[in-house]
């Protein structure tokens, strides 16, 4: 096994960038943070490609700031990736639970699995029967979706304000699309897309304030971001849901979502 690094996006892309594109649902992560990259949002810290024999088997990509991320690094890689990463700021690796593992073990001692999530796939698009209507976000949504957007950070990753504030700042650029719900003009929940790349949409956040859950407007404002999504030329629309968090894996299921595969975030 070899790892080749790329000192550019042009050079990563004309390598790996169809091997990334033929698996778009399980390469979405790889994929949306390339495309921010190619935008200016967020520099690249390491593209890596991954060869067997000279054939191309895999990929792993960490941008500047960010988690490693390793949906695309077969388990057999993960020697040659932490071997080429060494001395590199690596404080998290992302991805599918074995390659996550594979990776952890060989960087260094200690650390904790932050969470484990399941990636869901929509399949056949199920409407819930829930009072109110969805919108579009518009500019003069952008304090209330920054506000839950904090609130959501902090509540998932059990952190401080100050600190879901950097990590809501490190997703807020990219390109997305955002719909609300509301019910008789009070906004209830919000969900976010990413704009398509390479046909997919990833859907997330999703966020309903304590004071309006139990009512299926996470449900609906999941099913409504997730027409936008197709409108907006989404092929396939994907999310992640915590595993801690059973309701939300049932209520996504229950609008039409399909388990494909569990993942980990692991950090030093």
């Amino acid at each position: 096994m070899e790892a080749l690094v790329h000192n550019t996006l042009d050079d990563f892309l004309a390598v790996a960038g169809d091997f990334l594109d033929a698996d778009p649902v399980n390469h979405s992560v790889h994929l949306t943070t390339v495309d921010s990259a190619l935008r200016g949002i967020r520099p690249p810290a390491a593209l890596l490609s991954l060869h067997s024999n000279g054939t191309l088997v895999g990929a792993a990509t960490r941008m500047q700031d960010r988690p490693l991320h390793v949906a695309a690094m077969p388990v057999a890689a993960a020697p040659v990736v932490a071997e080429v990463l060494r001395g590199q700021p690596i404080d998290a690796v992302t991805g599918p639970v074995d390659r996550v593992e594979a990776f952890r073990v060989l960087w260094r001692d200690g650390g904790r699995e932050t969470y484990r999530l399941r990636l869901y796939q929509l399949g056949e698009l199920v409407i819930p029967a829930v009072d109110g209507e969805s919108r579009l976000a518009t500019a003069e949504d952008d304090s209330l979706i920054t506000e839950w957007w904090v609130r959501f950070v902090a509540e998932l990753d059990g952190l401080e304000r100050d600190e879901a504030e950097k990590v809501m700042r490190g997703s807020r650029t990219m390109p997305a699309g955002h719909v609300l719900w509301e019910v008789d003009g009070v906004v209830v929940a919000w969900a976010g897309t990413t704009m398509p790349v390479a046909g997919v949409s990833r859907v997330g956040p999703v966020y309903t304030p304590p004071e309006h859950r139990r009512h299926g407007y996470g449900a609906a404002v999941t099913a409504a971001v997730s027409r936008w999504a197709y409108g907006a030329g989404a092929e396939h629309v994907v999310l992640t849901a915590d595993l801690a968090n059973p309701t939300a894996n049932s209520v996504y299921q229950g609008i039409g979502f399909r388990p494909v595969s569990d993942w980990s975030e692991y950090r030093w």
